[in-house]
């Protein structure tokens, strides 16, 4: 290979840096931006550090409960109050970031990234019956309604979750509670894995169709490269980017599905934290006029991650925009 076909092959990933660079910056700028950012890092830094910052046990109750410390309100002890079992909320929040946190990552690495982006990826270079097949299932994914599935898949096999938690428990190092809930994060990723994929495939696809057609993959088959190598070294990176940007629009409707299931009693069940059940406790009229703290403790800090997402999705959406309009 000569020197400037080695330069034209570097070409395309350093303009990528490059262009990557701007973006951050620009999106530095942006306040709106800037904002979401911090509530997005402040609920994953809850999440992560749940077991070691948040003020008491996952499920610590006082050793003798008392009216006074069933569904207290908020105090200098317990800052968001505590539930009708005596839990610290503002605990049972932070544990709840930390099942939310695992939910969307396990669906995005295995539905977004190794579906999404792979069967993207060989779609749009492959062309031909393979791109065929890939999007025509897509679309026939894409034409169901996703949640009712999802809601629907959960509550049939929802019967079987109790004996697979006692069988794991029996045969694991894991206590039943924690069996159970094994069992039941991987019912709700195995139902939303499947449709977890389609719109970044979308995206991938479109992009590597244009860039399968740029000088730089040209002059990479013209020296033998294997479509692996041509995949992941050469055109993986120029799509990296904006499917990010599709990544951060679809990560609130991610983390919704979890919460969602378990607010309807299908998702993540006590004794494990999770918002849906959190939000059920505290979502009845009765429960709202009397002990406010149990619905909008819960509620107002995963409205929040929603809404920071969404307005990060736009800002850089807005961003690339800009970009792509002053580089043509």
């Amino acid at each position: 290979m000569t020197i400037a076909e080695a330069l034209d092959l570097q070409a395309p990933v350093a303009a990528s840096s490059g262009r990557r660079w701007r973006v951050f910056r620009g999106l530095l700028h942006k306040k709106i931006a800037c904002i979401s950012i911090v509530i997005i890092s402040v609920f994953y830094l809850a999440g992560i550090l749940a077991p070691w910052a948040a003020p008491y046990g996952e499920n610590e109750q006082p050793a003798r409960l008392t009216q006074q410390l069933s569904n207290a309100s908020p105090s200098s002890d317990h800052l968001l109050g505590t539930d009708r079992l005596g839990r610290d909320v503002l605990t049972r929040v932070m544990f709840a970031c930390r099942t939310t946190i695992i939910y969307t990552l396990i669906v995005l690495v295995m539905g977004g990234l190794f579906l999404g982006v792979g069967l993207g990826l060989l779609a749009g270079y492959r062309g031909g019956w393979v791109d065929t097949v890939i999007m025509r299932v897509g679309e026939i994914l894409g034409g169901v309604p996703t949640l009712i599935l999802i809601l629907a898949i959960t509550a049939a096999f929802r019967a079987r979750l109790t004996d697979a938690g006692f069988w794991l428990g029996d045969h694991t190092f894991l206590n039943t509670e924690d069996a159970r809930t094994v069992v039941q994060f991987a019912l709700l990723v195995g139902a939303s894995v499947p449709f977890a994929w389609i719109g970044g495939c979308r995206v991938v696809r479109a992009q590597t169709l244009r860039l399968r057609e740029m000088q730089f993959v040209e002059a990479a088959e013209s020296q033998g490269a294997s479509t692996f190598r041509i995949l992941t070294r050469h055109i993986f990176p120029s799509v990296l980017p904006l499917f990010l940007v599709g990544v951060t629009g679809g990560m609130a409707g991610i983390a919704l599905t979890e919460v969602s299931l378990s607010f309807l009693g299908l998702g993540i069940s006590e004794p494990a934290a999770s918002f849906g059940t959190l939000i059920a406790d505290g979502a009845g009229p009765r429960a709202i006029e009397l002990f406010p703290h149990l619905f909008y403790g819960p509620t107002i800090p995963v409205v929040l991650f929603f809404l920071a997402w969404n307005l990060l999705g736009d800002a850089l959406v807005d961003l690339l925009e800009v970009r792509s309009t002053h580089e043509v």
